[in-house]
């Protein structure tokens, strides 16, 4: 038997704050006020752990080809053969249950210039390293790779620079580190999180060109329909029965606790998102920092809604106050929404620095193993 999540918490359309609580007497006082709305005895601490890494994995997850055939009204066999077509090109990822609980374990995000040698052994340690969630190719003043990183705190992301280098994961440059710029923001000041806003770009360039060229894939109205749908986290279903037994519990137990892992936003409704997290294929990134002088809310009320906007940060960085991740197809549509930008809020908008990634300088990541890492770290923690 299988069913379709109901959607509880729209999370990736959500601004929030997340609060922690303290547990007396903890060693580790963050993740023990956390864990304990999650886990209250061995039993549970064993039986969450596993359904929230089967989750993350995408175990038992799938789309539900019936729901999309009856959603579209087409035949179960075309349907099927699109969405194979979809992920074998690349153009969507296979759908997993977000692990949002990330931005609760690893509340600080650092991003940081460096300069690293082009060698397969660092591109290697960024499809490894648990703390590292995306990396980027792309010339910056003397800087040539972006790395961006979670961690627990200021002192955890300053030990593991440091052992970086002791452990020689990270080359010395003449015997010491090489140059560096870091910024370090808060994950509990998240304006907007919605890695999958760009589908509706895709839809708008489907619609004027009449055609959208996707990894080598052309998606007709079909295939784009199919891809706005698991986007948006509808037809995919979950297999309650295989989940429960390979969990060893009965099914109703196995629901319950996924319905109650979404609602205290562990994880979020499932869904299937772009195989790079910030854009979609073939679009460049725009990271940028504003100083917005007046309006501040008007103007993130207005990112919320645009769906070049992927995630959005309230920061403090001398002039800055906003920090954007904005997808766009190229620089002139980037130039065009800027100009826009300044048009929709005059005056308001000061000092900007923006830093452009191109397609290639994307380096694709597993978009799930830093959470898969924490909820394995933690489960260690909890069972020594």
């Amino acid at each position: 038997m299988t069913s379709s999540i109901k959607k509880q918490v729209d999370y990736d359309q959500t601004c929030y704050l997340v609060e922690y609580t303290a547990t007396q007497n903890c060693a580790e006082p963050r993740w023990c006020g956390a864990i304990s709305k999650m886990v209250s005895n061995t039993t549970d601490d064993d039986l969450n752990y596993r359904i929230l890494k089967g989750l993350v994995y995408g175990s038992q997850v799938s789309v539900n080809v019936h729901c999309l055939s009856t959603s579209l009204n087409k035949h179960r066999n075309t349907v099927r053969t699109r969405v194979k077509e979809i992920f074998e090109n690349h153009v969507l990822s296979p759908p997993i249950f977000p692990y949002v609980g990330l931005y609760k374990d690893y509340p600080l995000l650092a991003m940081v210039w460096t300069e690293l040698p082009y060698e397969e052994s660092i591109e290697e340690w960024f499809r490894d390293d648990p703390h590292v969630f995306a990396a980027f190719r792309s010339r910056y003043s003397e800087y040539n790779t972006l790395i961006i990183s979670y961690h627990k705190g200021i002192t955890e992301y300053q030990l593991w620079r440091e052992n970086l280098f002791v452990e020689k994961k990270l080359p010395l440059v003449d015997g010491a580190e090489p140059l560096s710029s870091a910024s370090l923001f808060s994950n509990q000041l998240i304006i907007k999180h919605d890695p999958n806003a760009p589908v509706y770009l895709l839809e708008k360039e489907l619609r004027e060109k009449g055609s959208l060229v996707l990894n080598g894939y052309s998606l007709d109205d079909l295939s784009m329909q199919i891809v706005k749908l698991l986007t948006r986290g509808k037809c995919i279903k979950i297999n309650e029965n295989k989940l429960a037994k390979e969990l060893g519990v009965n099914r109703k137990t196995a629901t319950k606790r996924i319905h109650d892992l979404i609602k205290e936003r562990w994880i979020s409704t499932p869904v299937c998102r772009f195989p790079n997290f910030f854009t979609p294929p073939h679009y460049i990134l725009a990271i940028c920092k504003l100083e917005i002088r007046s309006a501040k809310q008007k103007f993130i009320q207005g990112i919320r809604s645009d769906p070049h906007v992927t995630m959005a940060f309230d920061i403090k960085e001398g002039r800055y106050n906003v920090l954007l991740f904005g997808a766009f197809k190229n620089l002139e549509e980037e130039l065009e929404w800027e100009i826009k930008q300044g048009l929709y809020l005059p005056k308001s908008i000061g000092q900007v620095d923006i830093q452009y990634v191109a397609t290639k300088g994307i380096i694709e990541l597993n978009q799930a193993k830093v959470s898969l890492s924490t909820i394995d770290e933690k489960y260690i923690y909890f069972r020594s």
